[in-house]
């Protein structure tokens, strides 16, 4: 298992991000922090630089091990379960562009919210949730062409309206059926979701792909009450070879909850 620090450009809405700003330049932030990988949230890879990106990459040895797109959705509005048909296309091809991106990368492709919201009215439900699937379904096999997996999470019900445990996300997974999706927990999310996070992780160990990891108050890893020594134990049974992403809120300060999230997670591992 090797920790991987979130980064993202400044201006989105999105705030449980640990470090914003060039991408450059927090890559080489997060190399002279100690880490060595990174997951990178884009909003729309087009506007990226890649051949510069890669340079960077190169210079710091660090390699990036998933690719964020929920930006698409908080700042854009543009997610799979839209009502209009333009909004599912843009959204769908966003993603097309992400998987594209992420396979220069050798990286995997997070669908969170970008999956969108199930509407109020209860007999607009299942449309909606066709449409989710569908568009899973069609980026899967794009996805399949490059070699590239896929990661759909499981997001608290505050947040979310669907999709909101590992079980109603594996359930959808299975509809897909195919190896390049895969199931992505976070310990926040499951923190209000799941009766027993260590339970939840032995019993869908197989579709495990991606782990989040912040604490009870979204804070780093060890700066609230979660049981991380128990979550990690775990994973070694399980033998989960995936990535940790510290995914959380960046205080006190950026550098302090990077720097505290990598040595609490390392050192714990270290005497297991």
């Amino acid at each position: 298992m090797d920790v991987s620090l979130t980064i993202s450009t400044p201006g989105s809405r999105f705030s449980p991000i640990v470090l914003q700003g060039d991408y450059i330049e927090q890559i080489r932030i997060a190399k002279d922090l100690g880490f060595n990988y990174v997951e990178l949230h884009v909003r729309d890879p087009k506007k990226i630089d890649l051949s510069l990106l890669k340079k960077g990459l190169l210079e710091t040895g660090i390699k990036v091990s998933t690719i964020g797109t929920g930006q698409a959705y908080v700042d854009e509005q543009i997610y799979f379960s839209s009502p209009d048909e333009s909004i599912r296309r843009k959204a769908i091809e966003r993603i097309k562009n992400q998987i594209r991106f992420a396979a220069e990368l050798k990286a995997k492709v997070i669908i969170g919210t970008i999956k969108g919201p199930l509407p109020l009215e209860v007999e607009k439900v299942q449309t909606a949730k066709d449409y989710i699937l569908k568009a899973l379904i069609e980026c899967v096999k794009f996805a399949k062409q490059f070699g590239t997996q896929l990661t759909l999470e499981a997001i608290n019900r505050y947040e979310s309206n669907y999709l909101n445990n590992a079980a109603e996300t594996v359930e959808l997974i299975q509809e897909v059926d195919s190896p390049f999706l895969g199931l992505h927990l976070d310990t926040f999310h499951m923190n209000i979701e799941e009766i027993s996070i260590t339970k939840t992780l032995c019993k869908y160990s197989d579709y495990l792909a991606h782990l989040h990891l912040a604490d009870s108050n979204r804070w780093a890893p060890g700066m609230g009450h979660m049981n991380f020594r128990s979550i990690l134990k775990t994973l070694q049974e399980i033998n989960y070879q995936g990535f940790l992403g510290i995914e959380c809120l960046p205080v006190p300060s950026p550098r302090e909850a990077a720097v505290y999230s990598l040595k609490y997670i390392t050192n714990m591992l270290k005497r297991m």
